[in-house]
């Protein structure tokens, strides 16, 4: 039986938004690197695409400086609400009658929304995943799904980093925050592939500054925030209820059909601009480890891993719209 290779590839962002604050933007350089480069130490060692996107969206959660798990937003009441989803797309081995040899995909998702109490909600989302019949919970029902996973359980208020509360602090008394506020609209996120062909895509968010409570966003959204199939899969930030309304995760994987990685992430935020008149980002990787991110943001973090380059860090330009709306389906 012939044996099919991929290459194992990773890529995340930190959030399109607006340009962080000078002081802030080395140690968010180094947190997106770290973040990689526990992604790509998994892929190295032949672990999967699954692992690699948990770890790396994990340890975004765990930075202040990243809008997700500590140091999320918080809403008007001045609480963290989280929203979270993980998707594979898995290549499962079958035989034929034909005795030939195929590849069976098998895609799986978990979702949750509107949580409070734990550091790391996309640990939860995989929990759902793997644990319930279901794709997404919220509030208090994924919580316990959190504790029946043996996932440690904190106090909202274990969640909120000192710049959060000063964010809020400064909503709330009418101060001025940074103009374009790199955590305005922050997500954080992360797409791979490993060595067998399978694909992951993991989205975590504390959602909107100043946000009402009870508002999901797109994080947790299948086909929104995050989408995987055989053909690549995608992550996405910005403007969740824009997010939504075109499914630009989806939308961009399936371009892959016809379009190039980066071809197809481009042409989906200008679709996205087209349509809405929103902002928002896109990381993309398709099953040959091929990468594609866009944004029409003032600035988007990525980081990103495979065999050759190894792990590097960029400020990705800002997509320069045209007039007509940009149609992958005409070219």
């Amino acid at each position: 039986m012939r044996r099919i290779s991929y290459t194992p590839a990773l890529i995340a962002h930190g959030g399109a938004g607006g340009r962080a604050q000078a002081a802030e933007r080395p140690a968010r350089k180094r947190g997106l690197i770290a973040a990689v480069e526990r992604g790509a130490g998994i892929l190295r060692e032949g672990g999967s695409a699954l692992d690699a996107v948990i770890a790396t969206v994990s340890a975004l959660e765990d930075d202040g400086l990243f809008n997700a798990g500590y140091g999320s937003v918080l809403t008007t009441a001045g609480r963290p609400e989280m929203d979270a989803g993980v998707m594979v797309a898995e290549r499962m081995p079958s035989a034929p009658a034909d005795g030939g040899t195929r590849r069976r995909i098998t895609l799986r998702a978990g979702g949750v929304v509107l949580v409070s109490r734990v550091r790391n909600p996309i640990q939860v989302a995989r929990a759902v995943m793997e644990r319930t019949p279901h794709v997404l919970f919220g509030g208090v029902a994924a919580e316990r799904i959190a504790r029946q996973a043996g996932l440690r359980l904190c106090r909202p208020d274990q969640l909120v980093s000192p710049r959060a509360r000063e964010r809020w602090l400064a909503t709330r008394h009418n101060t001025a925050l940074p103009a374009n506020d790199a955590n305005q609209h922050g997500t954080v996120g992360a797409v791979a592939v490993d060595g067998c062909g399978n694909l992951a895509a993991a989205t975590s968010t504390g959602g909107v500054s100043g946000k009402m409570p009870g508002r999901i966003g797109d994080s947790a959204i299948i086909g929104a925030g995050l989408f995987a199939n055989a053909a690549g899969a995608a992550s996405a930030t910005g403007s969740g209820e824009a997010i939504m309304k075109v499914a630009l995760c989806r939308e961009a994987v399936l371009a892959l059909t016809r379009a190039r990685a980066q071809e197809a992430a481009a042409g989906r935020i200008a679709d996205l601009y087209a349509e809405t008149g929103a902002e928002a980002g896109i990381v993309l990787v398709d099953e040959q480890g091929r990468f594609g991110y866009a944004h029409n943001a003032q600035a988007m973090e990525v980081a990103m891993f495979d065999p050759v380059g190894g792990v590097r860090h960029l400020l990705a330009g800002r997509l320069e719209l045209p007039r007509e709306r940009y149609n992958l389906s005409n070219r």
